[in-house]
C-alpha cells in the first residue's frame, strides 16, 4: 500500500515491522528484502536475503537469482556471488543458464581467479544471443597467453554475430 504510494519510507517501516514480528515467516522476510531493494537498500536487502539462505530457506530459483543480482550490484561481493550461485547450481535450484554462468564469470575474472572465469564464460558463451561473449573469452584468453583458443573463441564470436566483426579478426589474425 505505502509503496504504490510512493511512500517507500513507510513501506520499508511497515515490512520491517511485519518481518519482525513473524521471523520465521519467509514471505514476511522475501517481502522484506524487496522492500530493501526498492529503497535502494542492498546491504540491508542482502542481509536479509543471506540469512534466509543460511537457514535453508530460498527454495525458489528466483530467490538465488535475487540474491546473487543483490550481490553482483555491490561492490566488492564477488565472493558472496560466487558462493551463492555454486551452492544454487549445487543444489539443482538455480538453473545453469546464461546469467547464472555470465554473473559467475564476471565475479571470478574481478576476485582475480582468472581460470575459473574463462571456464565459466566457456560455459556462458553458447548460451548466449550474440557473440559478444565468445568475443569477451577471447580476449581473456589471449590475454593469459591462450592463443589458439582465443582465435577459436574469436571465430565463434563472428559466426554467432558481433557489433564490430573487426574486433574478432584482430584476434583470429594474431600471429
Amino acid at each position: 500500500f505505502y509503496a504504490e504510494a510512493g511512500q517507500t519510507g513507510e513501506a520499508v517501516k511497515a515490512a520491517e515491522a511485519l518481518a519482525a514480528r513473524n521471523p520465521a515467516d519467509k514471505k514476511a522476510q522475501l517481502n522484506l528484502a524487496s522492500m530493501y531493494m526498492q529503497a535502494d537498500q542492498m546491504d540491508k536487502a542482502a542481509a536479509v536475503m543471506d540469512k534466509l539462505r543460511t537457514a535453508g530457506q530460498l527454495t525458489e530459483e528466483r530467490e538465488y537469482k535475487q540474491l546473487y543480482s543483490i550481490y553482483a550490484n555491490t561492490e566488492n561481493k564477488e565472493k558472496d556471488v560466487i558462493a551463492v550461485i555454486n551452492e544454487g547450481m549445487s543444489k539443482g535450484i538455480l538453473k545453469p543458464d546464461y546469467q547464472a554462468y555470465l554473473a559467475l564469470a564476471q565475479s571470478y575474472y574481478y576476485s582475480d581467479q582468472i581460470p575459473q572465469a574463462i571456464e565459466a564464460w566457456q560455459k556462458a558463451a553458447p548460451l548466449s544471443k550474440d557473440g559478444e561473449t565468445y568475443l569477451n573469452l577471447a580476449r581473456v584468453l589471449h590475454s593469459e597467453g591462450r592463443i589458439p583458443e582465443a582465435k577459436q573463441a574469436a571465430r565463434d564470436a563472428k559466426a554467432k554475430g558481433v557489433k564490430n566483426p573487426a574486433d574478432a579478426d584482430k584476434i583470429i589474425n594474431l600471429k
